[in-house]
């Protein structure tokens, strides 16, 4: 066996350098205790990862190409978010931290909320949103799903077909096993405002590292986690790390096949294995020109495209699109994103996109996240939030599988971390 380095211990471990557990090391680090953040990835933000397109001249390769810096300067250069991208209303501690960091948040021009449905007939966007109220209305029984609510609902199949489809693309997930409790999250189709971070969303975890400094190792992967009433044991590639307390913050399915002792209690193992971990994937094709702002949703396809305007209040020549389920990230997506590119092309013939230029981004396979975000399964108990963030002993949880009804979101992220890490400072007391 290989000889493991000792590493000095430290007061706290957190493990992953997401929004969840950079909040958490900095919570700790306000509150007078010490914190190491140890990270899986060569980069900060996990799920939250901007990148930039630039559009290149000449030859006859590839006329865009990815730079993993991000720039919202130069007329050739366009920040697009292979990750997590909204900021909607609520986030209130998402811009608390963008007000500590400098980082200001720019309108996009159009509504999360609000899509134009395609491919049913006689659906309008006021329709959806009428349809979405009286579906968020209707009683609900143990057991029941998404699937089950709209099944009785008074609709036409058109435009119960096209919520159906605007509920499965948000939740990443099949509505025959999601729990209705998403209606109350998703299906508020009024034409709200939405924003991004102007700099990119990946411009928080960024600053939030470079606050912490040395103290955040990347490229430093947890294979195990050892504790007693000594402390805590960390165990990587790296070396074996020591701490009072550890902060697990890594995605739920992570989690779940790390190898913890003691184990993960059985009530705590239950409730992670209650809930699902949506699929998704982005797809990012530049244009040929500008465009207006535009939300369509493709209700076949479990998918929509938007333009949205930028950090400086124009809209840049990129068509984004996302799409949900399993069964629609497999239909939609191959390795050159030219499939999902050429379907879009035929979607928006009222833009001229570059489909051999498109860009493509997958979670499932993401061997450090294996999906997009959890959803609520009708196997979903009432108590299965607390369950999750519960601490055992030193070994406390974050990461939005524990948020609750911020579950999913960036919001859902910031807030489990400063939980966590209160239950830490807490406890040290």
């Amino acid at each position: 066996m290989a000889h493991r380095q000792q590493v000095p211990r430290a007061s706290v471990l957190v493990i992953g350098a997401g929004l969840a557990g950079l909040a958490a090391a900095i919570r700790l680090i306000d509150a007078g205790l010490e914190a190491t953040v140890l990270e899986a990835r060569d980069r900060v933000g996990g799920r939250v990862w901007s990148d930039r397109l630039r559009r290149v001249s000449g030859g006859g390769g590839r006329q865009a190409e990815i730079d993993p810096r991000v720039s919202t300067h130069g007329a050739t250069e366009m920040v697009i978010e292979r990750g997590a991208e909204f900021v909607l209303e609520g986030y209130d501690v998402m811009r608390e931290w963008l007000d500590r960091f400098g980082l200001t948040l720019a309108e996009t021009g159009m509504s999360y909320y609000v899509r134009e449905p395609r491919g049913v007939h006689g659906v309008s966007t006021n329709d959806m949103a009428k349809g979405a109220r009286v579906l968020a209305s209707l009683p609900r029984h143990p057991g029941d799903s998404v699937a089950d609510l709209l099944a009785g609902a008074p609709l036409t199949p058109d435009l119960a077909e096209a919520i159906l489809s605007r509920i499965e693309v948000s939740s990443a997930h099949v509505a025959a096993d999601l729990n209705p409790e998403v209606i109350d999250h998703i299906a508020s189709l009024e034409p709200l405002p939405s924003w991004r971070v102007a700099q990119g969303n990946q411009s928080l975890p960024l600053a939030m590292a470079e606050h912490l400094g040395e103290r955040v190792h990347l490229n430093c992967a947890v294979t195990a986690i050892r504790w007693d009433h000594h402390g805590v044991a960390v165990l990587t590639d790296e070396g074996e790390w020591h701490a009072d307390h550890v902060v697990v913050t890594v995605p739920l399915p992570i989690l779940l096949d790390l190898l913890l002792d003691p184990p993960l209690p059985d009530e705590v193992r239950e409730a992670l294995g209650r809930q699902a971990m949506g699929v998704a994937a982005k797809c990012h094709v530049p244009l040929e020109a500008p465009a207006p702002t535009s939300a369509v949703l493709s209700v076949p396809e479990r998918m929509w495209c938007w333009t949205a305007e930028d950090g400086d209040g124009a809209v840049p020549p990129v068509l984004n699109a996302f799409a949900g389920t399993l069964d629609a990230v497999t239909a939609l997506s191959d390795t050159s994103g030219r499939r999902w590119a050429a379907r879009l092309a035929e979607l928006r013939p009222d833009l001229q996109l570059r489909p051999l230029d498109a860009v493509i981004t997958t979670w499932h396979d993401d061997p450090w996240s294996r999906g997009a975000y959890s959803a609520p399964t009708v196997r979903t108990r009432s108590d299965d939030p607390s369950s999750m963030a519960s601490p055992c002993g030193p070994v406390h949880f974050a990461g939005e599988h524990t948020a609750g009804e911020w579950s999913g979101l960036m919001e859902g992220a910031l807030r489990s971390g400063i939980r966590a890490a209160d239950e830490v400072v807490a406890a040290a007391i």
